[in-house]
């Protein structure tokens, strides 16, 4: 027994101290769950001010970023504090990735940001900013601003540290060079993608161009925000770019929205297939259509050199085409001019408000707004008011949120030539609003002025006529007009009707003549007795030479030429056995007939005969030819006389 009692007492502190251990991991492991839930489910939550301090008036930047392991962040909401006017505001989600020795890591997250304006001198605590993170409430922290009398506040720092400054919220290389340099720990590259930069693929490799606007359906001079982008692989080495041109619009009114100093300023990141690119933006212009219609935009273009490989250098961005119609006719008030889209205000200063006959008053007129301010403003019309025409000043740019706008002051001289209190009535401008889809008229009230009397009184001859080109008006009713010569009177113009169709009959009968006589004597002159005469000539030529063959062919033709004037046959195309046989047809002599055909025959054999005749027997045959054709002349003579003598319908 009193063995057993050591055992069991060993055995049972041995179970209360393994109970003791069990409960010791169980109670670390309830006490700490809790905060590791929450310190996994809590956001990286950063509030900051682009300025501590500002002055009244001045506008106040608040950028709030916030980051989790996956979750969602949404419902940012910041209060202005009394003493801050909001003048809008911004946001948009993120995705980050953080490689850490091969090993990719993704966080999501939203950045937002306030613009406030200054109205109140003071010491402000701005924040907290309230969000949203899967049905959960987290706060950040609050910033302290001081506000001072306008033109006090110091000037702000223009040039921002482009790696994680707490003036850049935004930086797209936060955490890329934290390590540079560290020794023996591993290299973390941390990015953020803004999803209205995605793609669904690259347009090509190393660089290129990307263009957007942020509206394909407007009016006719509502603005359209071009952006143009340069999409860089972070892999690639970054290239130089020339022999840039800009993109064409021809059909719009064209104003850069930010300065051109060739720096291209990053805005952010995208992930493309799985790659990231840094995207810069290379141009953002305003432009306001000048027509209506299918209007196209461009590309812009540039080559890039120092780039690896051997492929095309060219870059283009996309053309991209907008619908612009004109604003609806229903509703429209009076004055509006096509293109006047925006929204403006016009304010106007008067002095001074007394002033004698004849003298001059100063109008000032303030045009404000955004959108296509009009160049021109159109003064109310008053009797015996003169304006002139006005000094025009501007000051129009960029404006918040990618606007284009400004203000525009016209400077008028006014001369007033009627005495009394001179009421100078409103100055008003329509335009079309693109926010409402609405008309509207902007007013500016001028007020009366008193016209004092003028040291001389006014001749009637100096009065102020405000129509100095109209007649004088008619104090008594006139006569009858004297009656008025008329065309018709004079003998000339009978003449003058009569002549005409009568010289046209004496020249068209002119005209008729000379055709007859011209077609007589061209009938003349191609008449086959005028061919045969040609022919025998020719032939008494050739004749004369020492060319047989030539003389032989000139006979030919002259006794073909016989047959056609003389008997109406053509014997050119027959053999030789068929041409006695059409001119006996014709009614020629059996053995005049028979001398042609052998002559012919003769001829053409000697001719092409190797073994031509000499000069005396060419000679020969031309005098007996010319006999033939003078004993066929005789022939078709009598043939003719034989066929007059027969009555009219006989045949022969």
């Amino acid at each position: 027994m009193s063995g057993a009692f050591p055992r069991r007492t060993a055995r049972v502190a041995f179970l209360a101290l393994v109970a003791a251990a069990l409960s010791l991991v169980l109670f670390c492991a309830l006490s700490l769950s809790p905060a590791l839930v929450q310190a996994k489910s809590r956001p990286e939550l950063t509030l900051r001010a682009d300025s501590a301090t500002v002055g009244v008036g001045d506008q106040l930047h608040i950028t709030m970023q916030a980051t989790t392991d996956g979750a969602a962040i949404t419902n940012a909401e910041l209060s202005a504090p009394r003493g801050f006017s909001s003048m809008g505001s911004s946001s948009g989600p993120t995705s980050s990735i953080t490689i850490v020795n091969g090993q990719m890591t993704q966080k999501k997250g939203l950045n937002a940001t306030w613009t406030l304006r200054a109205d109140k001198i003071g010491s402000y605590d701005i924040g907290p900013v309230s969000i949203m993170v899967e049905g959960e409430h987290f706060t950040s922290a609050k910033v302290h601003v001081n506000v001072v009398a306008a033109g006090r506040a110091p000037q702000r720092q223009q040039m921002l540290d482009p790696f994680g400054s707490p003036l850049m919220p935004f930086d797209p290389f936060r955490g890329f060079f934290d390590n540079l340099g560290n020794q023996g720990r591993p290299a973390q590259q941390e990015l953020s993608f803004d999803p209205k930069f995605a793609m669904d693929a690259p347009r090509a490799p190393v660089a290129f161009l990307h263009a957007t606007i942020d509206k394909t359906e407007v009016v006719v001079g509502e603005q359209i925000t071009l952006a143009v982008y340069l999409y860089q692989d972070y892999s690639e080495r970054e290239p130089d770019s020339t022999d840039v041109h800009e993109a064409s619009a021809s059909d719009f009114l064209k104003h850069p929205l930010f300065e051109d100093d060739a720096s291209n300023p990053p805005v952010g990141n995208a992930l493309i297939n799985g790659r990231p690119w840094m995207v810069k933006l290379v141009r953002k212009s305003a432009l306001f259509p000048l027509k209506a219609g299918d209007l196209e935009i461009g590309p812009m273009s540039l080559s890039f050199v120092r780039m690896r490989g051997n492929g095309d250098p060219h870059r283009e961005s996309e053309s991209l085409h907008v619908r612009v119609t004109e604003p609806p006719l229903g509703g429209r008030p009076p004055g509006y001019t096509l293109g006047d889209v925006g929204n403006f205000t016009l304010s106007a200063d008067v002095t001074p408000h007394d002033v004698e006959r004849d003298g001059a008053i100063g109008v000032t007129v303030e045009l404000a707004g955004t959108g296509n301010l009009p160049s021109s403003i159109v003064p109310p019309v008053r009797s015996g008011v003169e304006w002139l025409p006005p000094e025009v000043h501007e000051k129009i740019g960029a404006t918040a949120n990618d606007r284009f706008g400004g203000k525009r002051t016209f400077s008028f001289v006014v001369r007033l030539h009627k005495e009394g209190d001179v009421d100078l009535g409103s100055l008003t401008l329509p335009y079309w609003s693109p926010d409402s889809k609405a008309y509207g008229v902007a007013r500016a009230p001028l007020g009366v002025v008193h016209v004092r009397p003028g040291a001389t009184p006014a001749a009637a001859d100096t009065v102020f006529d405000p129509l100095p080109k109209l007649p004088p008006p008619r104090l008594a009713r006139a006569g009858a007009p004297p009656a008025r010569a008329h065309l018709a009177d004079s003998p000339t113009f009978w003449l003058g009707l009569g002549g005409a169709p009568l010289a046209y009959v004496v020249v068209a009968g002119v005209w008729a003549a000379s055709q007859s006589v011209r077609k007589r004597r061209a009938k003349r002159k191609v008449s086959p007795e005028t061919e045969l005469r040609e022919r025998m000539t020719l032939a008494d030529r050739a004749c004369q030479a020492d060319d047989a063959k030539a003389a032989y062919a000139a006979i030919i033709r002259a006794l073909e030429s016989a047959t056609i004037a003389r008997a109406g046959v053509n014997v050119r195309d027959a053999q030789a056995s068929q041409i006695a046989e059409r001119l006996l047809g014709r009614g020629v002599d059996a053995a005049v007939a028979a001398r042609f055909e052998a002559l012919l025959r003769t001829c053409e054999t000697a001719r092409f005969s190797p073994e031509a005749g000499g000069a005396t027997s060419v000679v020969d045959q031309w005098k007996e030819a010319k006999q033939a054709i003078a004993s066929l002349v005789a022939r078709a003579g009598s043939e003719a006389d034989d066929d007059a003598e027969e009555p009219a319908g006989s045949s022969s």
